[in-house]
């Protein structure tokens, strides 16, 4: 990168030197911070076609580079749109944060049609929202910049200083708008709103729906932290007017959320002299720890913690070392897996907590180590089961709440109703993955204990996996027809369990031109092929050495079992039962496939299971035989076997 930014420097010389300096020295950097992407993936724009090479030597003319951001950001490119990550989208959404009233809708629309107008700045367009928001509340005076006297106009003074707000002539955008927001986080609507979509899932901010936290009511005289406050829009639900403000701290890395947090927090309060402790901190990076205990140094603990941490916060690679050496006992990476254990080590001895969490935490390998450290305590944890309420987010949520003053030998799980729905004990909750099965009963709990029981070898260690082929342009290069030199190529929803469909798609295979290919002899051999996205598992033999699409993943075992016994297992209804109790996910993972049971088996019994596989590979549908066949394999009795059937 150095030396390519050292000679598009030279040629940037030579233009001025021939007068050519208006066409505007422009580089990958540039289309890189312009739409909120990495260089890798302007890099595999320019291989994939999607964009034109520069013309001269890693340097864009202005016009060059004009045209490339138009062609990516216009109405029919789905070049942004189609990212599965999101995180290069540069459309702006509407995000009401809960808000319900249509009157305060409209006025949300208002306001954000008014930014646009005006052109401000995203942090110019907040505080002076803020301001007016503020004089409608009569919270601050209508010159409170010549003579602030209260907490807020301090606060709202040395702002417009950071800002470089100037008061002379000084006319607000927002002046013709009378506000009454209804302790509703209208600020914080009108901030996710104007922000990028981009700006969001790189910080993995995505806020809480108020209809979330009716149920949450914290106690007056309580010393409480939200740790990821954001604008504060959990605070001012759960918190009660009669609460000490002097008892709140609020902490966000994001200096314009806290910002809004101090607003609405005197909107709360109706208290413009309110004096909450808000400051801007980074619950992963700031922390100081003692390196021999792995403890907080922090004498300050609270009686209640609640918020809903960063999911899938995006990390530079120094930044993942950092972390990996700072929680070396926690061994990941993953934003909100570090944001509960610094909390939970912020807690009184009598504390609360409560996280929004992906469901993922319950069940992915990653999160084992805080998983351990959470059931190793043994607190009386409670799980909600959400859902989906999050807007942008695909994954399901819970609500974790631990209480470290009552000790437990079991967990509870709780629809999002607050209706009981199992109680898990602790004792059941196993090395090395210490998975939580939320939504397995005590009944399904003790089949796949039986099951785990039976000797058993894993894939884990023991297999090759790939992922399918990622193009960067399917338009471009996955084609409806076949032609004279293409080859079939198969997508997830193409593999059914034990056969591929018929082939919808074909190429013309150049693995040079594409932005993710894996090792070409992973392709070109025998294998079991899977759907990646699914709720069960779905596969079947590969004998034909095929390619696969980015939806459809592999992996060959190299340890001496029968992938035919493989396969038969895999597709039975029993592992079916196994994958949706233990991982509850839509999405077929790696770690899923390595923590399976392979029961170790007589050679009569692969033999059976090799009949078997034959007899299906010919399109048989009742899945009857095979079954009960693999049912008779770990002894399930008649009982159990009603449980895996869900018919008990």
């Amino acid at each position: 990168m150095e030396n390519t930014e050292k000679n598009s420097q030279i040629y940037y010389s030579k233009l001025i030197k021939f007068g050519m300096d208006d066409l505007l020295f422009k580089t990958k950097n540039d289309i890189k911070n312009r739409l909120g992407v990495s260089i890798a993936t302007v890099n595999n724009w320019i291989k994939t076609g999607a964009i034109s090479p520069p013309s001269n030597e890693n340097i864009f003319t202005n016009f060059e580079f004009q045209n490339i951001i138009k062609r990516i950001t216009s109405n029919d490119s789905n070049r942004l749109k189609a990212r599965a990550n999101r995180s290069m989208t540069d459309n702006n959404d509407i995000c009401f944060l809960g808000i319900e009233d249509s009157f305060l809708k409209n006025q949300l629309l208002e306001t954000i049609d008014i930014h646009k107008q005006y052109g401000l700045s995203i942090e110019q367009s907040v505080f002076e929202l803020s301001i007016q928001i503020l004089k409608s509340a009569n919270l601050i005076n209508e010159k409170w910049f010549l003579n602030p006297n209260s907490n807020i106009e301090i606060f709202l003074l040395k702002w417009s200083k950071e800002i470089n707000i100037q008061f002379k002539n000084y006319s607000n955008p927002f002046k013709e708008i009378s506000f009454n927001t209804k302790n509703e986080d209208f600020i914080g609507a009108f901030y996710q709103s104007i922000q990028t979509i981009s700006s969001k899932s790189k910080k993995g901010s995505y806020y809480t729906p108020g209809y979330l936290l009716e149920a949450i009511k914290i106690p007056l005289g309580k010393l409480v932290l939200d740790p990821c406050c954001g604008s504060g829009g959990i605070l001012m639900k759960v918190l009660q007017k009669g609460h000490n403000a002097n008892h709140i701290y609020a902490q966000d890395i994001d200096e314009i959320a806290i910002k809004i947090c101090r607003v609405n927090l005197c909107l709360f309060f109706n208290d413009p002299n309110i004096k909450p402790n808000i400051k801007k901190h980074d619950i992963i990076f700031d922390e100081k720890f003692d390196s021999s205990l792995y403890t907080i140094k922090e004498n300050q603990k609270f009686d209640f913690i609640i918020t809903n941490p960063p999911w899938g916060s995006k990390f530079s690679s120094s930044e993942k070392k950092d972390i990996i050496r700072k929680y070396p006992h926690i061994e990941t990476t993953e934003s909100f897996s570090i944001a509960l254990y610094n909390s939970i080590n912020k807690l009184s001895d009598d504390g609360k907590l409560i996280f929004f969490l992906p469901h993922s935490f319950l069940n992915v390998y990653s999160h084992k180590n805080i998983r351990n450290y959470l059931i190793s305590k043994k607190p009386k944890m409670n799980i909600y089961l959400l859902g989906n309420p999050f807007a942008g987010v695909m994954s399901e949520s819970i609500r974790l709440e631990l209480d470290l003053k009552d000790k437990n030998d079991h967990l509870d799980v709780y629809s999002k109703d607050n209706m009981l729905l199992n109680r898990i004990n602790y004792s059941s909750l196993k090395y090395p993955d210490f998975i939580i099965s939320a939504t397995a009963s005590d009944k399904e709990v003790n089949v796949i204990l039986k099951i785990f029981n039976i000797k058993h070898y894993l894939l884990k260690n023991n297999a090759k996996f790939a992922l399918g082929i990622v193009t960067g342009n399917n338009k471009k290069h996955i084609l409806a027809n076949p032609t004279v030199s293409s080859e079939p190529i198969f997508r997830g929803k193409n593999i059914k369990p034990f056969i591929y469909g018929t082939p919808e798609c074909f190429i013309e295979f150049n693995p040079d031109v594409y932005q993710q290919v894996a090792p070409i002899e992973l392709y070109r051999q025998t294998k079991i092929v899977y759907r990646f996205i699914s709720d069960r598992l779905i596969c079947c033999l590969d004998k034909n050495n095929y390619l696969l699409l980015n939806s459809a993943n592999l992996f060959i075992p190299t340890i001496d079992y029968p992938l035919e016994s493989i396969v038969i297992l895999f597709n039975s209804s029993l592992y079916t039962f196994l994958y949706r109790k233990i991982y509850h996910s839509k999405k077929v993972l790696r770690n899923h496939i390595e923590s399976l049971p392979l029961p170790i088996l007589e050679l009569s019994k692969h033999s059976k299971l090799k009949e078997l596989y034959e007899y299906y590979i010919t399109g048989s549908n009742d899945l009857s035989n095979l079954n009960n066949y693999v049912y008779s394999i770990f002894g399930l009795t008649e009982m159990e076997k009603k449980i895996v059937a869900g018919k008990f």
